[in-house]
């Protein structure tokens, strides 16, 4: 199975799944739309697809001249009808699913860095691999901020690109580490070692850089969201404590309402006096205790 050329919108990383579990996706920048239209049709027309589409429609035309039981040729009709919608499935799942097996690996997962790459492409490359994590979370933390509304909307791309740039240089190195390591165990080797292993500390060295110089943008785009979320929740309070009603309002329901047991009180007072119905028991409480 595979998957489908994602709205721009989507961004650069997905979080795909392989057959060993789901995994940070980079796409490369350099894979033109029409490239990944052309993988999305060659998977929505695939051989499997194909054949199941011509054999259900062969197969009701025959029903139908036939004159053969009308559950024949819906049985036909359904076929492909599904065999349409699993060839739609698998172009809109083109970059989110990967688990095929070893013996039908999909055209876009089949090359390293070809369409793609993947964070556990870097998991035996030591502390590189946590270079590359970093690198890829970064890209999808960019694209993704609301603060990219507000910077040259360039910028993101170039992320985008650099980062790549950074990860085919540390794919190229994966020869250079083993032989590295080859010769350390070569006590006969070691100036050849020393040189190996200096050649990759360089493209090590310029990775930290990468990384650090795309956190410092990270952190800038942070700070400005912790602005922007600022701004919104002073506008918030700001609106929702002018919808409150004035002071005076609520001064003048306090005033009315003060109003209210008085008047009732100098009604039911004179009622009682009318009626003789003696004194109420506040009355009688005060008098008690000597008013």
């Amino acid at each position: 199975m595979a998957c489908s050329n994602p709205p721009a919108s989507a961004g650069p990383v997905r979080t795909a799944t392989f057959p060993d579990g789901p995994d940070s996706v980079l796409l490369n920048p350099d894979i033109s739309d029409s490239r990944l239209r052309g993988e999305r049709i060659r998977t929505a027309l695939s051989r499997e697809i194909v054949l199941t589409c011509l054999g259900s429609a062969l197969g009701t035309a025959l029903a139908l001249v036939a004159g053969l039981n009308v559950v024949l040729v819906c049985v036909g009709v359904v076929i492909f009808g599904l065999s349409v919608v699993a060839g739609l499935d698998c172009a809109a799942r083109l970059m989110t699913d990967h688990r095929h097996g070893a013996a039908h690996p999909c055209r876009l997962d089949r090359v390293r860095g070809e369409f793609f790459f993947r964070s556990r492409d870097f998991s035996e490359l030591g502390e590189a691999y946590h270079a590359a994590r970093i690198l890829i979370a970064g890209v999808d933390e960019l694209h993704r901020s609301p603060a990219r509304a507000w910077i040259d909307p360039t910028v993101p791309h170039k992320v985008h690109q650099l980062v790549w740039q950074a990860l085919c240089c540390l794919d190229r190195t994966r020869a250079a580490r083993s032989l590295a390591d080859e010769l350390a165990a070569d006590s006969a080797a070691g100036d050849l070692a020393v040189a190996a292993r200096r050649s990759v500390g360089v493209v090590d060295g310029a990775l930290r850089e990468v990384v650090q110089h795309v956190n410092a943008c990270l952190v800038l785009i942070r700070e400005w969201e912790a602005k922007l979320q600022r701004s919104d929740l002073v506008s918030l309070t700001d609106r929702t404590l002018a919808a409150l009603p004035v002071d005076a309002d609520v001064r003048r329901l306090s005033e009315f309402a003060e109003m209210l047991p008085q008047n009732i009180f100098a009604y039911v007072t004179a009622a009682r006096d009318v009626l003789g119905a003696g004194a109420f028991p506040w009355e009688q409480h005060s008098s008690r205790y000597g008013g």
